[in-house]
């Protein structure tokens, strides 16, 4: 699958900072914060999680070395108190493992991406300092009319033959309750999981697309041969155009 396009995925930056500054508007920075941000994508919210510990560092990871790269140049314009208490490097968080090395593991819209959702919370408990916490935030949208559509789109012919072998690991049954038991299963104390809905208005239908473009349709998109990704990218403005018209929309 081609790299993430971290210019395409900041083009809605207003909308996807909103679940980062609910996180942010809930918890409580010590000084000396020994953080980690798995799945940093450009780095924004990395640099805004070492802004709000003093003293503290910050290491943010991304498979992505698009992402990697313009997180570099973020942190190359920060003041230098900043760029000595942050890095940055390409991972794949799905291997990330640690032990007793942070007061606070940060995830933001990554670990939806990941199969084993019991094994990398096994090994953030690990990872963690005592008293240390666990953030993680993922996307819940799979009932939502633009998912509902990118799913019945690629079951229909012919991106049902074209896209046959692309899977996304996006679960569908997992509500909080879920995590809640599973946490509480692996070890966590104090847990908290539940529900934000964020209301993002958009002007088009096209422009519900590009919000994809840079996430959920990547895999389908970049599975299909050139000449056929407008098609597919046009079937589905044609869906949401029919999904969204009034009074629905």
């Amino acid at each position: 699958m081609a790299d993430w396009n971290p210019e395409l995925y900041n083009r809605f930056r207003g909308y996807r900072a909103e679940p980062v500054e609910h996180i942010f508007s809930r918890l409580q920075f010590s000084d000396d914060e020994q953080m980690i941000d798995l799945g940093c994508g450009p780095g924004d919210n990395t640099v805004e999680l070492v802004r709000r510990a003093a003293r503290g560092s910050a290491r943010g990871v991304d498979s992505s070395p698009a992402m990697i790269e313009a997180a570099g140049k973020l942190r190359a314009g920060l003041p230098e108190e900043l760029k000595a208490r942050l890095s940055f490097e390409v991972m794949d968080v799905s291997k990330f493992s640690g032990d007793r090395d942070y007061t606070l593991i940060f995830s933001n819209a990554t670990i939806q991406w990941l199969r084993d959702h019991r094994g990398i919370f096994t090994r953030c408990l690990k990872a963690l300092k005592p008293n240390g916490r666990l953030v993680a935030q993922m996307p819940a949208n799979a009932i939502e009319t633009a998912k509902v559509e990118m799913d019945a789109l690629v079951g229909e012919a012919p991106w049902r033959e074209l896209l046959a072998g692309v899977q996304i690991p996006f679960r569908k049954d997992a509500e909080p309750e879920h995590y809640t038991k599973m946490l509480a299963e692996i070890g966590y104390a104090d847990v908290d999981s539940y529900y934000v809905t964020f209301h993002h208005p958009m002007e088009r239908p096209a422009e519900v697309v590009q919000w994809y473009r840079s996430t959920g349709l990547r895999p389908f998109v970049d599975a299909l041969p050139a000449d056929r990704q407008d098609e597919f990218l046009a079937a589905y403005t044609g869906r949401l155009e029919r999904a969204y018209a009034p009074p629905d929309r």
